[in-house]
């Protein structure tokens, strides 16, 4: 059975259950931090490391996500043996020690979500170079190597943004994984500047007289310095390669509304990621430094500070063209919320076009079933099949149509079969194909999800009896990596009973 599962991305399916947009992006973030989602706490075998991240990727895939968030990097250390920081603490218990037995998890993790037909994105903290100071540290760790780079903050060391050699530092780890590794995406949650504490105060004063331009203010150096990092990876990543996506997870209030800002959103209190995090987001779409933005709207819909649905609102609306997936705050199924306020998100995310999908924080709370919401997205929001969105800024060249496709019957069995087509003119190979089933007088059958009965690299599809009606026809198409469709193949058509064995119309 595992072998099946690694060779093949399979869906067949009954099409029962709530229509859902043919692309629509279903993501979830994988918590590597203190073991939250994988692995498990005192799990420090690596045969059982690899056989639960096995059984999250199926739970996950069965589900209809498809796109994975895994922190590979939580505070200057590595779920990933080519770094040049230590191995995190998580595989042995103690920091700097590789997996026994020994495996590369990055490739692994990678290697079974492709399988599966799921994006990777690696998630890295960008500001954490420890989570406490009482923190046992490998003697590889930066923190003894270049404790000058750091700043102590609220029991933890940060890194120091406004050091020239922090943001290269920082930008060499990202292009080192990029190269290394076939990751989909990078991905950076909300960690840039810390969160305010009453208990600290960010002690960059030094690095801020040094690099300071004019009489630039504190707040705006500390943006400026975020915007340059920001950018630098950006550049690295299209350097190295250019089809890998590179997305922000920003908090969910960028900047209240206000007589100096009335472009703000309908909010008055509460932190803003602009002013506190220092964190110029809607600069960075606006300049195209980034390719989605996945706002953390942790709030309910009807929260009297912070209400999802207008905050949803306002991001898609300062979207400049680029995709907004909405970040849902899932872990509150743990408390107060039912998975009714799941749905009432859901709902309101796929009503704008421009937020393209969402994001669940975290994947224990779907494999779990907490409160039933993974029954609910796959019995119903899931139910069928949905691709990736596209973003033609990276690449809009589709692969060639599918060829020498045939609808014929052996031993009983109807068997779909084709080849690939000719190279594409960018030469980027088919990553999978998409076979359709609809009526002769079905309006863009192809634009509907509820018409997609497989997804996969195989070239070849057993049709179930209850498929070859009369009247219907099966049509094939080819994705490519960043999931530009290409015009189908030739489409074949079922004949009436009594013309079996006969040449199939087309």
């Amino acid at each position: 059975m595992k072998a099946v599962l690694s060779s093949l991305i399979v869906f067949l399916i009954s099409f029962v259950g709530i229509a859902g947009p043919k692309r629509e992006l279903r993501g979830v973030w994988v918590a590597t931090v203190q073991n939250l989602d994988w692995p498990s706490p005192g799990n420090y075998n690596g045969i059982t490391q690899k056989e639960e991240f096995i059984s999250l990727v199926n739970s996950h895939h069965q589900t209809g996500i498809n796109a994975v968030f895994v922190q590979v990097r939580v505070a200057s250390d590595a779920l990933y043996a080519k770094s040049q920081e230590p191995w995190a603490n998580i595989f042995r218990g103690l920091q700097g020690q590789a997996p026994i037995p020994y495996f590369d998890p990055l490739e692994f993790m990678i290697q079974e979500s492709h399988n599966r037909g799921i994006e990777f994105h690696a998630w890295l903290n960008l500001n954490r170079a420890n989570l406490s100071t009482k923190t046992l540290l490998s003697s590889e760790h930066i923190a003894r190597k270049h404790p000058e780079w750091l700043l102590l903050y609220n029991g933890q060391h940060i890194f120091n943004f406004g050091l020239p050699e922090v943001r290269n530092y920082i930008n060499s780890v990202v292009r080192n994984l990029v190269k290394n590794y076939n990751v989909d995406g990078i991905h950076f949650d909300d960690y840039f500047y810390p969160y305010p504490s009453a208990k600290s105060k960010i002690l960059d004063q030094e690095a801020f007289e040094k690099y300071k331009i004019g009489d630039e203010k504190i707040e705006d150096w500390r943006r400026r310095n975020i915007d340059m990092l920001i950018q630098q990876i950006a550049e690295t990543i299209k350097e190295e390669k250019p089809k890998v996506k590179f997305g922000i997870s920003p908090f969910g209030i960028y900047r209240h509304q206000s007589p100096t800002y009335p472009e703000g959103s309908p909010t008055k209190k509460g932190l803003q990621s602009y002013s506190d995090l220092f964190a110029d987001t809607e600069k960075w779409v606006k300049e195209g430094w980034v390719d989605y933005l996945a706002p953390q709207l942790y709030w309910p819909t009807n929260h009297g500070v912070a209400p999802f649905g207008p905050l949803l609102n306002w991001w898609t609306e300062h979207s400049y063209d680029r995709p907004i997936y909405a970040g849902i705050g899932a872990y509150h199924l743990t408390d107060s919320w039912n998975v009714g306020e799941m749905i009432k998100q859901l709902e309101l995310t796929r009503s704008h076009p421009k937020s393209q999908g969402s994001i669940y924080f975290r994947s224990k709370i779907l494999t779990n079933n907490t409160k039933k919401l993974r029954d609910t997205l796959r019995n119903d929001f899931f139910r069928q099949i949905a691709l990736v969105p596209t973003m033609p800024w990276i690449d809009s060249i589709p692969p060639t149509a599918p060829h020498q496709v045939s609808l014929s019957k052996k031993e009983g069995d109807w068997t779909l079969t084709w080849k690939s087509g000719e190279p594409p003119v960018d030469q980027d190979p088919v990553a999978y194909y998409v076979v359709y089933h609809f009526k002769k007088t079905d309006v863009d059958p192809l634009e509907q999800s509820e018409h997609i009965i497989y997804k996969g690299k195989n070239t070849n599809l057993v049709i179930p009896s209850n498929l070859m009606r009369s009247g219907y026809g099966f049509a094939i198409t080819a994705f490519d990596r960043l999931h530009n469709e290409s015009i189908p193949g030739t489409i074949q058509w079922v004949v009436p009973v009594e013309e079996e064995g006969k040449k199939i119309v087309k």
